[in-house]
């Protein structure tokens, strides 16, 4: 009814639902106020939901950034050799010199190191192993060379502490590679123990190339019996990650004359790609050998991958006047530097990369007769001509120059010094005659006219001086 307010108990529909809930169940005596069971229920639940709040408050804390406890001391490595390229191949370069600077920094006031040794090591990683899981077949670690720099204990003051290093690489190792089926890299490893066993660990990796000089331009021939098909093709020596390299193409016999007819062929496409071949050795550990038959031996896997292709329909000349026949063509070609092209490398661990060329030819068949050599009859006959070369893919090698060739002049090489002067004895004599001398002073002023009329006095005549006729 209007006007009245309706009641459940004793709480009335204005009071807030929790107040009704505890009226309605709790049967208080007091209006609004919840009986002791319901009190400790509703108590509970609150707690529940502050401690939902404080986890809530824990999952915030794990993403804020944490704070690391302050190391005593760390390495840092400088590296001053210019970049480590080995240019020739690997039986004729000389190899890269690699030098640099170790630094140690001490935060604290002193550090008493006991033994600090680093080494060079080369890692070859394949993403292959025999057991998926096992660390040791999936990496082979070699070392190459080790510094150990402290023969004796030795206590470092706060600051900055510089050694430096140097090692020539020898020309044969490979170089560093990323490729699909496995890795190959040079890394510089520290470690050093303090007097409180701490023990500190330092790695930075070291990028080695090659470059190979170019050479003259390689000419191949290939026959395609039992047709009178023959190429001509000229590559250049090696070819680079990124740029592009010319090709030049000669087709000839593509015609076959006869009494009244002849026939020859047309090119009607032409393909050309650079595949990348890359071959692995998975090697197994001493655990894992009995999958591969017993230790030394490992699982060999292939892959082949195109890094650059491209089709062409034109862009060639055909000769059919001639008694052969040829077509001659000039093309640019080039990788694709966003597939990460591998260089050349062949490492002794069971890791090959290599490079073909790959010219592909769709060639078709004609008739014509020999009084009218527009009207042509395609004699349904077809071929594809396919050819490979092998092609070496390097660094580029700039204006680089090898370490050998950079050192100083030998003792031979110096040319003869200048002659020197004999030694000066004092004059002990009697004191000259000289008439009085003029004297200089390095003031701008002008010559009094005194000095200027004493000048031309005194000065001879000219030499050239031509006197005026009277």
């Amino acid at each position: 009814m209007p006007g009245r307010t309706l009641t459940f108990g004793r709480s009335s529909v204005d009071e807030p639902p929790s107040t009704l809930v505890a009226s309605q169940k709790g049967r208080s005596s007091f209006e609004g106020r919840p009986t002791f069971s319901m009190e400790g229920f509703t108590h509970g639940k609150h707690k529940r939901s502050a401690s939902k709040g404080s986890g809530s408050g824990k999952i915030a804390g794990k993403n804020s950034p944490r704070i690391l406890p302050v190391k005593a001391a760390h390495f840092e490595i400088v590296i001053e050799s210019p970049p480590l390229v080995f240019l020739g191949s690997p039986a004729q370069s000389s190899g890269a010199l690699l030098s640099g600077r170790l630094k140690l920094i001490v935060t604290e006031s002193e550090l008493n190191v006991h033994s600090s040794v680093m080494k060079l090591r080369a890692v070859a990683t394949t993403k292959r192993p025999v057991a998926a899981h096992c660390p040791e077949c999936a990496a082979t670690s070699t070392e190459l060379f080790e510094w150990n720099f402290l023969s004796e204990p030795k206590t470092f003051d706060r600051g900055e502490h510089s050694t430096p290093f140097s090692y020539l690489l020898p020309g044969h190792l490979p170089t560093t590679t990323h490729s699909w089926l496995g890795d190959i890299e040079y890394v510089l490893s520290v470690k050093a123990t303090t007097a409180l066993g701490e023990t500190l660990t330092f790695e930075h990796p070291i990028k080695v190339q090659r470059a190979v000089f170019p050479g003259p331009e390689k000419n191949s021939t290939r026959i395609f019996p039992p047709t009178k098909l023959t190429a001509y093709i000229t590559l250049p020596s090696a070819i680079h990650p990124i740029g592009d390299f010319l090709v030049e193409f000669r087709l000839s016999g593509i015609v076959r004359k006869e009494a009244q007819s002849q026939t020859r062929w047309r090119l009607k496409r032409m393909m050309w790609r650079v595949d990348e071949n890359a071959k692995i050795i998975s090697p197994a550990c001493a655990r894992h050998a009995v999958k591969v038959g017993g230790e030394g031996k490992g699982i060999q896997h292939q892959d082949t991958r195109s890094v650059g292709s491209d089709e062409l329909k034109s862009g060639w000349k055909t000769d059919y006047d001639s008694p052969e026949g040829c077509i001659e063509m000039e093309f640019k070609a080039s990788m694709n530097a966003a597939l990460k092209p591998i260089c050349d490398v062949e490492s002794p661990a069971g890791m090959a990369i290599t490079h073909q060329f790959v010219l592909e030819l769709v060639v078709a068949e004609e008739w014509c007769p020999s009084n009218n050599l527009s009207s042509i009859t395609p004699t349904g006959a077809a071929r594809i001509l396919r050819m490979q070369f092998n092609t070496i893919v390097t660094e580029r090698r700039g204006l680089g120059i090898s370490w050998d060739e950079e050192q100083p002049p030998m003792y031979e090489d110096v040319p003869a010094s200048p002659p020197t002067y004999a030694q000066m004895i004092d004059f002990e004599g009697a004191s000259l005659e000289h008439e009085d001398f003029e004297r200089l002073s390095l003031s701008r002023t002008s010559p009094s006219p005194s000095i200027t009329q004493r000048r031309r006095r005194h000065s001879p005549p000219h030499p050239w001086h031509i006197p005026p006729h009277h």
